[in-house]
């Protein structure tokens, strides 16, 4: 017989039993409720009742409840119908001096509701009752075995801390079973569930149960499609009313790990696989037809079904032909066989677009090749050779790194297969063309003859892309001027004119890169609040939607915002920006999100977290080269050598060097002038210096002209972190660790047992020390500065 000890949460829950004189206690069986319920009533007398057994109506009336401290009610979960609860409601209504508990296997019945309303009733959940490393310890110590933290570690990690298995595992170990009782304890523990499972529900329902893992997240018009109506109402009515197998999570709910590691213990002892095909098969039909694909390929790859994960791909892949509706759904497909996606170009076509998404150049051209190879066997018919040369077409102009020698050549072979009649032939915008903002090709290429380009592409990009090509050209065009610094009002006009046919007949993704092309010109003209209004409306009506394409760009659009504020210096903004944004570098990077890269980049500059920095270029330059991304990399060549300069290394003038050469071969300049007053000591250092000659003393003078502007209207944008005057002491740490609390001069001098003056000194030589002169703001610099 194992010593009981109370629990960790005892102490916890004491404070408010003592408010309270009415307990629900709920949890699946093993999770010592009784125990609990009698160590909250202990000293008392109790009058207790068991409602498997005996009517509660006729054992716990008023006139018995009165002459107890308190009432014990037990397995109400089966036995107490709702009129019988109603009963009971106006017992405790009328018994205002005892105490009532009730416990349950199911959630709390309605019947409780009023109590919970007026706060009166104490809840206690099977997640309270988990025990904690405290509470394994002290039971380790009340039945005689020597408590370590590898062992309380090792019994919390066999048991998952459920009571019934940290009991049953301290029983092992007391039979000196120390090397060889985790083996045996999950069946134990299961077995153990598995007769009150067969004792509470019958056959029929069991087997309805025991489905419920495969669903994961459930709602009950997915029960419903799967099981049919009679079905789907008794497993619903179980699991809502009769079990606590479940918790709400908005307008679904979530099995608990404990029922979805017994169901699959139990299926497969029982192994009637075969009988749930149909019912798994309905519910990947009802998850398709939500648009719910990654649901249905979740249970496809949990029955290891490759067949109709393929066949959900397929599907999924002529439904959504864009390259960047894939990016969700990409481990599944990473799944697929290797012989099974040479089978099909449409795989191989989606295979290498998914590899350059993720920066696997090699991958990505491996599954081109393959793709070329497919095209050319003499035994392919000519619908088929016809099917692969038009996917690869499509991956000429979709994969970032294959460079385009002629972008016009490009869309006009996509043209010339109407591919907007076909919607597997037109490239993502997201990632297979302009914007520069939420862009994919970088415009370099066709910036020497922007005008004669966009030309030649008006007449061809209708039936290359579509809707998806409607306002392309004038964005590309404005973009193109935009950075070759000159005056764009005529460019943006167009775009401002062909923004309500994008949001009529065109692409989201090039609806944000219009808006964002307006911000830039705004910005660069110091209207930068002007700015920040437009792209919040868009911000807006974004965020109403659900779908991957509105993430994506949702993620953009915070980017850009970010930089905003950057240049207005709202420090605390833009630190919780890169907090949440900047990317894990033990992870690999995404394509996709190198406009948010580039401006986590910015924010470590301005933060002086130089290092930082320089670990995020060195992961993205290889890339950056091989894909030939002119622009981002003069942009990363420029705050790379403002990090030098600032850093006092000579380093610097390398990439600043080249990233003047490049943008001079391509005519840019708003490019190098947009860092304003953080990039204007290095180039007038550059313009003063001897020997430099005088096509390269023109396009600095005109470069530091522009950037002068630009720091006139943002002077704190990218400005140096300011970091401390002086070292703080260790006791003017402890005052700011607590001044980051909101702790009040008073209450500081309180705990740490000095005089109020003293206090104000400290806070005095703090706010000095970090350059502020608010208490706010200090706390703000010391989170910014990693103080605390």
């Amino acid at each position: 017989m194992l010593a009981k000890v109370p629990l960790e949460l005892d102490e916890y829950l004491w404070a408010q039993w003592k408010c309270s004189r009415l307990a629900f206690v709920y949890a699946p069986l093993g999770f010592g409720k009784s125990e609990f319920a009698h160590r909250m009533l202990e000293g008392m007398d109790v009058l207790e009742v068991d409602a498997a057994t005996v009517d509660v109506t006729q054992a716990v009336t008023a006139e018995a409840s009165k002459k107890h401290d308190a009432v014990l009610v037990d397995n109400i979960h089966d036995a107490v119908s709702n009129a019988q609860g109603a009963a009971l409601a106006s017992v405790i209504s009328r018994c205002t001096s005892t105490r009532f508990v009730f416990l349950s296997r199911a959630p709390m019945p309605g019947w409780f509701t009023p109590f919970f309303a007026k706060g009166e009733l104490l809840i206690v959940t099977a997640d309270d009752l988990f025990f904690t490393d405290t509470d394994i310890a002290h039971l380790l110590s009340a039945n005689g075995i020597a408590s370590t933290p590898e062992l309380v570690e090792r019994v919390a990690n066999a048991s998952q801390r459920y009571p019934l298995a940290v009991a049953a595992a301290i029983a092992h170990i007391q039979r000196d079973e120390v090397s060889s009782w985790e083996a045996p304890l999950r069946d134990e523990v299961m077995a153990y569930f598995e007769a009150e499972f067969e004792n509470r529900f019958d056959e029929k329902t069991q087997d309805v149960l025991l489905l419920v893992p495969l669903f994961d997240t459930i709602d009950d018009d997915l029960i419903v499609h799967a099981l049919g109506e009679d079905e789907g109402t008794r497993l619903l009515d179980a699991l809502h009313h009769a079990t606590s197998f479940i918790t709400r999570e908005g307008h679904t709910w979530k099995v608990r790990e404990g029922m979805l590691n017994f169901c699959k213990w139990e299926r497969a002892r029982r192994r009637n696989d075969a009988t749930v095909t149909d019912i798994v098969n309905r519910v990947i039909e009802y998850y398709e037809s939500q648009g719910n694909f990654t649901s249905a390929l979740d249970l496809c790859s949990r029955l290891s079904d490759d067949e109709r994960m393929l066949a959900i791909l397929e599907d999924h892949a002529r439904l959504n032909p864009g390259s960047g509706s894939y990016y969700e759904l990409e481990h599944y497909y990473h799944e697929l066989p290797e012989d099974i996606v040479l089978s099909s170009p449409r795989l191989m076509r989606i295979m290498s677009m998914l590899d350059s998404m993720a920066m696997c150049i090699a991958d990505s051209e491996r599954w081109y090749t393959r793709l070329e190879e497919y095209a050319k066997a003499p035994e392919r018919t000519s619908e088929e050779r016809r099917t692969a040369e038009s996917y690869l077409a499509f991956l000429d102009i979709s994969l970032p790194h294959r460079h385009l020698t002629n972008i016009v050549a490009a869309v006009g072979a996509l043209a010339k297969l109407h591919a907007s009649d076909n919607p597997e032939l037109v490239p993502s915008v997201t990632s297979g063309l302009p914007s520069v903002i939420n862009g994919g090709r970088d415009l370099s290429p066709w910036t020497p003859s922007d005008d004669l380009t966009a030309r030649a592409m008006s007449r061809i990009v209708g039936n290359a892309l579509g809707r998806l090509g409607v306002g392309i050209v004038e964005i590309g065009l404005c973009e193109s001027k935009f950075e070759k610094g000159g005056d764009v009002t005529p460019y943006l006009a167009r775009v401002s004119a062909t923004l309500p046919k994008i949001r009529r007949d065109g692409d989201q993704a090039l609806e944000f890169a219009a808006v964002g092309i307006q911000c830039r010109c705004l910005i660069d003209q110091g209207n930068i609040r002007q700015a920040l209004s437009l792209l919040d409306s868009l911000r807006r009506r974004l965020s109403q939607e659900e779908s991957p394409e509105a993430r994506r760009i949702l993620k953009n659009l915070a980017a850009l915002r970010c930089r905003m504020w950057l240049r207005l210096g709202e420090t605390e903004r833009t630190h919780a920006w890169l907090e949440e944004n900047a990317p894990d570098l033990s992870e690999r990077l995404f394509y996709m999100d190198r406009y948010v890269y580039l401006t986590v980049y910015q924010a470590f500059i301005a933060e002086g977290r130089y290092t930082e920095a320089r670990m995020l270029m060195a992961a993205l330059s290889e890339y950056l080269m091989a894909c030939d991304r002119v622009i981002d990399t003069i942009h990363y060549d420029v705050l790379t050598a403002i990090a030098h300069w600032r850093s006092g290394q000579q380093e610097w003038e390398q990439w600043m060097t080249r990233a003047l050469a490049r943008a001079n071969y391509y005519g840019y300049a708003q490019t190098i002038t947009q860092y304003g007053g953080a990039v204007l000591p290095l180039l007038l250092e550059l313009l003063e210096r001897e020997g430099t000659g005088k096509a390269e003393k023109e396009q600095l003078a005109r470069l530091v002209k522009s950037a002068r502007m630009q720091a006139s209207h943002y002077p704190k944008y990218l400005e140096a972190a300011g970091g401390l005057a002086d070292p703080l002491t260790e006791t003017e740490l402890q005052v700011l660790r607590l001044i980051c609390q909101d702790k009040s001069n008073a209450e500081i001098g309180e705990l740490l047992g000095i005089k109020l003056p003293t206090v104000k000194t400290h806070v005095s030589h703090i706010l000095t020390k970090l350059r502020v002169s608010r208490r706010a703001q200090a706390a703000s610099e010391a989170r910014r500065l990693r103080l605390v």
